[in-house]
């Protein structure tokens, strides 16, 4: 009967006003859910309720719904909950942002929320989260279902570069997904500009596959305009997959060849976990900064992610 999200906890954070301060919060907070869902920076003040806590987006399935929310707090002697305060009343089904929770606790029920839809169907509903810390369902007493949740959980804390991405269809991949089911493993190539050298280069990034959890991996480049293979990197892979992305892949390599080979003392290492996204076609990859700040040879630190695509064969 309606959809519901969890938006995060605020805290008194707009002294210029809800309106004007909640979509600049949330993009800084969670700028995916915002590209998915822009009618959420809409919603005006009237179907705003509270300033602070636990922030919930509820929206009825039927615009002529009608919505009633009340403040509630439990009575031991009755063994009920009891209104303390009528916050909000609405024929109409609008999108409300409400403000629950209000001691700060997610998973106690302060507020209590009446949906009733054109066919006179009623489901009763108390903002809160579960064990899980995600949105506690509205069910009906045979156990069906009567809301669902458009909250994006795996979005949260996930880096702005990413948002646009995640808001296309973009997600993690699995590590069949980045390195396929052949011996001959799957690469990755893109071209760039070399920093150092102002000069543009081929790259490309080949992982095998060993098991689910990951395999082996070769990384080599050359320069556009020469044949010889500048550097040769080869180690090793593991993939932590979040299917809703990203996914977070660490990388141990060692320069092992190329022109670039010995002309430094002593071996080089490389070792970082990057997140990564693959394309709702499967044949893009998106390689984001390392969390640690350690550039593949394709990136360098002004690099926020770079897509590479799949390689022929």
């Amino acid at each position: 009967m309606f959809g519901a999200a969890y938006l995060g906890y605020v805290g008194g954070l707009f002294d210029e006003g809800f309106e004007a301060g909640f979509p600049a919060w949330l993009q800084e907070t969670n700028e995916a859910m915002l590209l998915e869902y822009p009618f959420i920076a809409e919603i005006n003040d009237a179907h705003i309720i509270g300033g602070a806590g636990h922030l919930y987006c509820i929206v009825p399935v039927d615009e002529n719904a009608t919505v009633a929310i009340n403040r509630v707090q439990w009575n031991e002697k009755t063994q009920t909950d009891e209104v303390t305060e009528v916050l909000y009343r609405s024929e109409s089904g609008e999108p409300v942002l409400l403000f629950a929770n209000l001691d700060g606790i997610a998973h106690e029920a302060d507020t209590q929320v009446f949906i009733t839809d054109n066919n006179g169907n009623t489901c009763e509903w108390y903002p809160s989260l579960d064990a899980m810390s995600h949105l506690a369902p509205c069910t009906s007493e045979a156990g069906d279902y009567l809301s669902f949740d458009f909250t994006e959980y795996a979005w949260y804390d996930v880096p702005s570069e990413f948002a646009g991405w995640l808001s296309d269809g973009w997600t993690g991949m699995t590590a069949l997904g980045l390195a396929g089911s052949q011996s001959t493993g799957m690469g990755w190539i893109t071209e760039t500009r070399v920093e150092k050298t102002g000069r543009y280069a081929y790259f490309s990034l080949r992982f095998y596959l060993e098991d689910e959890t990951g395999g082996t991996v070769d990384l080599e480049w050359s320069y556009e305009d020469s044949d010889d293979i500048e550097e040769m990197w080869s180690g090793f892979w593991a993939i932590q997959t979040i299917p809703d992305g990203p996914s977070y892949v660490t990388l141990s390599l060692s320069l092992v060849g190329g022109n670039s080979y010995g002309v430094t003392d002593g071996p080089v290492y490389l070792c970082e976990k990057y997140p990564l996204l693959i394309s709702p076609s499967g044949t893009e990859l998106l390689v984001g900064a390392g969390e640690s700040g350690v550039c593949l040879p394709f990136m360098s630190q002004s690099t926020t992610a770079c897509v590479l695509t799949q390689a022929a064969g």
